[in-house]
């Protein structure tokens, strides 16, 4: 069963007619299963789905990998090119989400529409915060524990909850499992949860020790020096054979990461396909 993974937005792009944008979407097929994961933020989704001749009619479904706009504001845009469609993800994925700038001053960063506007557009959504089987070898993770010490989450993401900003703790963050021949591919959005948080737990799901690649947004654009170093060593513990990152990864990191990985790191750029 072969598993493709094709980048549909993302922050760059080296190919012609092709457009970026900040976000992620990523369209994964896997056997005769296909799944949207994510949309980017609405931009780019459907220029880039027409240049690439992509036929979002036949997904089964879509996946969101958290509540935030350059993960979501392409929904409207998606679903008026595939049609009604099951949409998964954590229920705190319409949270009233904001990000905070040194000057105290709030901006909403969460889904720019509502879920009745989605609803009437085709959406089913399916909001759980446990892991569910989308098909044997398929898992979206819900909700990521979350076990090492290094792995902190941004403060200066926050929530609105009856008129007060708190320190969103993104528990809708979650990611997709897939079991392959050569090991799990791990599929994320913006690791929020920490990615060596979510490879651990994608060890306790599957049952595998062997994580062959992790794919998507690794947001270690703002870890530090420590953060940065301790990742990559349980990368390096863990046997991770291709890391194709994206988005919110960040230059330093992706300097570290290639100089690590050599051949196995991929800069995942828009238009770009990974076959597994």
């Amino acid at each position: 069963m072969q598993l493709k993974i094709t980048v549909i937005a993302e922050n760059d792009v080296k190919k012609r007619y092709l457009l970026a944008e900040h976000g992620l979407s990523l369209l994964v097929k896997i056997g005769n299963y296909q799944l949207l994961f994510d949309t980017g933020q609405g931009l780019a989704i459907e220029s880039n789905v027409r240049a690439m001749q992509l036929d979002l009619t036949k997904i089964n479904a879509m996946a969101l990998s958290h509540g935030h706009y350059d993960h979501t504001g392409g929904l409207k845009r998606a679903l008026a090119l595939s049609g009604p469609k099951p949409i998964y993800a954590h229920p705190g994925v319409f949270d009233d989400k904001y990000s905070t700038n040194r000057e105290g001053e709030h901006k909403s960063v969460g889904i720019p529409f509502s879920k009745k506007e989605l609803e009437m557009l085709g959406a089913e959504f399916h909001l759980q915060s446990t892991p569910i089987h989308l098909g044997s070898d398929i898992i979206l993770s819900g909700q990521i524990p979350r076990t090492t010490d290094f792995e902190e989450i941004n403060d200066r993401f926050v929530i609105k909850k009856d008129g007060k900003y708190e320190v969103d703790p993104l528990l809708d963050d979650q990611a997709l499992f897939i079991k392959t021949a050569k090991g799990v591919v791990v599929i994320v959005g913006c690791s929020h949860s920490g990615i060596i948080n979510i490879l651990k737990y994608a060890r306790q799901l599957t049952g595998e020790e062997d994580i062959y690649a992790v794919v998507g947004g690794t947001h270690l654009v703002e870890a530090n020096e420590e953060r940065l170093h301790r990742t990559i060593e349980e990368l390096r513990a863990m046997k991770v054979e291709k890391l194709a990152v994206s988005h919110c990864t960040g230059f330093q990191a992706q300097v570290k990461l290639k100089e690590t990985f050599g051949h196995g790191f991929v800069l995942n750029n828009v238009g770009n396909s990974i076959c597994i």
